[in-house]
């Protein structure tokens, strides 16, 4: 059985997590205060957090009992722009609201040769789309209803009065177990569940009516809910051949989501009450390194690979697989950490994350809330600090600037021209207590 103070430790961390997390994106890895400053932790092994970047490290932990709590706010800037077919002036929509609100908690226990721990985290999403003037969704959306080829064409000219907010909650709560096979091999297992919610609310209204009195402005609104639950397993594996080398490796399998529409206002007709909608959370491997060169001095190589096309996206209006237009992501950094002072660490570290679109207009046009959140190629720093306040805890500050790869997109309303700036700061505690002694 797990210890009682884990239990209690795990029931706070359900009663507390109940969180909005926001917009799908499906690789996230930031999922630690400690991972913000410093972009690796694959094979790190001195913080509960790990049990979500390499789950086996938890053996090396003191004996006893662990626990982790953070949180992560961000300012971010995705920013489209794009000719308005109707009125044939340039828009430039952006995102308007920060991120103040993306949790995480892990606890774990170790003894002997082995090691307990669960979490909730955010493995996904974590962040809001917010454009309340409107956004390349809203007025294609607008185009399309008036156009030539639209119900409307005819009786309205204007698009006016538009907004989009959409939130999307990927809740991951994770458990499982480690053990050290031997001095140098330690394996863990675990079982996650994933608890996704998705919400849209888009505003537009039609006006400009040509018939006078018989065609008032026409207020269109889309509100509609969609909810999930899967189920996956972890792997993972850690080696120390040497005193001061750690190799380390997770798997983490596909979740299945079958997101079920709830539609609360669909005054365009786009969704269907009970409709399914596939979408899964896609399947990844990650791989680390990390060598302490003296002792006050640590460094990290990492690789994540996140399998894409082998999640089932759905198909496109053309009946090309979107998972396959998306196509894989993978991602490769280095950081290092060092023991300024006997209770202060310093760290830095980059994270490069590549794209392998299959085809990119594709996917952009055949996913809702692309172009609002923004998906390429990026380059993340971070910097920060871990301050040891008192025994058995610890402090942890980081901040991190994530830079996106302006990119070009084709629709069928034209060229539509992205950019994204994120950045991201993270405050957490960590505590550590010894194990009651028995006789």
């Amino acid at each position: 059985m797990l210890p009682r103070r884990l239990l209690a430790m795990i029931v706070a961390l359900i009663l507390i997590s109940a969180s909005g997390a926001h917009a799908q994106i499906d690789n996230l890895t930031n999922m630690s205060s400690q991972w913000i400053r410093m972009s690796n932790r694959n094979a790190a092994t001195d913080a509960p957090d790990i049990m979500v970047y390499n789950p086996a490290g938890l053996t090396g932990l003191a004996q006893g009992y662990h626990m982790d709590i953070a949180n992560q706010f961000m300012v971010r800037r995705p920013e489209h722009s794009y000719i308005d077919p109707i009125t044939g002036r340039r828009f430039t929509d952006a995102q308007d609201s920060p991120d103040l609100f993306v949790p995480n908690l892990y606890a774990a226990y170790t003894e002997g040769r082995a090691a307990v721990f669960a979490g909730i985290y955010i493995p996904g999403g974590g962040i809001s789309v917010d454009y309340p003037d409107g956004s390349y969704t809203t007025r294609s959306l607008g185009a399309r209803l008036i156009g030539p080829d639209g119900p409307f064409y005819g009786s309205y000219t204007v698009i006016a009065r538009e907004s989009l907010k959409a939130d999307s909650t990927y809740l991951a709560l994770s458990a499982g177990a480690a053990y050290r096979l031997t001095d140098v091999v330690s394996v863990a297992l675990a079982i996650r569940t994933i608890q996704a919610d998705n919400s849209i609310d888009g505003k537009l209204t039609l006006a400009g009516g040509l018939g006078g009195a018989s065609t008032p402005d026409l207020p269109l609104r889309i509100d509609v809910d969609e909810t999930s639950r899967g189920w996956g397993g972890i792997l993972g594996i850690q080696a120390t051949p040497l005193d001061d080398l750690v190799l380390a490796m997770r798997y983490e399998t596909r979740v299945k989501l079958d997101f079920e529409a709830d539609v609360n206002t669909d005054d365009i007709g786009l969704y269907s009450d009970g409709e399914k909608n596939r979408r899964d959370f896609p399947a990844m491997l990650g791989l680390g390194v990390s060598y302490r060169f003296t002792p006050e001095l640590r460094c990290e190589a990492d690789l994540n690979w996140f399998f894409q096309k082998q999640a089932d996206w759905g198909e496109n209006p053309q009946g090309g697989d979107i998972a396959s237009d998306a196509g894989d992501v993978w991602s490769i950094g280095a950081s290092a950490a060092y023991q300024a002072y006997p209770d202060l660490e310093v760290s830095c570290g980059f994270l490069y994350t590549r794209h392998d679109w299959g085809d990119m207009d594709a996917y952009y046009n055949a996913s809702l809330g692309a172009f609002e959140v923004l998906y390429s190629d990026n380059v993340n720093l971070a910097a920060g600090l871990c301050h040891l306040v008192r025994p058995g805890v610890k402090i942890n500050c980081g901040l991190s600037c994530t830079i996106w790869k302006d990119e070009d997109i084709v629709t069928p309303i034209g060229t539509v021209d992205t950019s994204n700036r994120t950045v991201t700061g993270a405050l957490g505690i960590n505590i550590a207590f010894p194990a009651r002694k028995t006789r």
